[in-house]
């Protein structure tokens, strides 16, 4: 009978299959996750002051800093130079936020986080010549830090897309 070998071959064939499969599955889920949901919603009453959506999760127990950035070129269109460091030198506005509550539970959330032109630039200058967001496309990041890891190590994710603004 040729039945015997064809069903142990076919066996073989599937454990192969399965046991390549298996470290695929097994990969450990990040500890932090971020997407924006949505639009960017632009504040009607000052348009320096926007909306984000993002879903995001981080591990429980950790205390972690947020930053929230939307950034603008004068076109208002999906610029490649936002993606840049240093990018605040070519943007015409650029809203962000430090400030908002978050929580980290291991869980994903969703969240809807508050960007304004209050704080002053990263290096503690003026935010001179930034003006309001507008209809168009803008480059939102979504950053979980760690406070206690100075430089590089303390950035956990870094997580930017382009967005629609309305």
């Amino acid at each position: 009978m040729r039945l015997r070998p064809l069903v142990a071959g076919t066996a073989l064939a599937a454990t192969s299959v399965l046991a390549l499969a298996a470290p695929a599955a097994a990969a450990p889920r990040p500890a932090h996750e971020a997407d924006v949901v949505g639009v960017v919603q632009v504040d009607r009453g000052d348009r320096t002051v926007a909306q984000v959506q993002v879903r995001y999760r981080c591990a429980a127990g950790e205390d972690l800093g947020l930053w929230v950035s939307v950034k603008q070129t004068a076109d208002r269109t999906a610029d490649p130079r936002l993606e840049q460091e240093g990018s605040s030198g070519v943007s015409a506005a650029w809203s962000d936020s430090h400030r908002n509550a978050f929580t980290c539970d291991g869980r994903s959330r969703v969240g809807t986080f508050e960007v304004d032109q209050t704080e002053p630039a990263w290096d503690g200058g003026v935010r001179a010549g930034l003006g309001p967001l507008a209809r168009g496309e803008a480059y939102v990041q979504f950053c979980l830090t760690d406070p206690d890891a100075p430089g590089p190590e303390g950035l956990l994710l870094s997580h930017s897309e382009f967005v629609h603004v309305r």
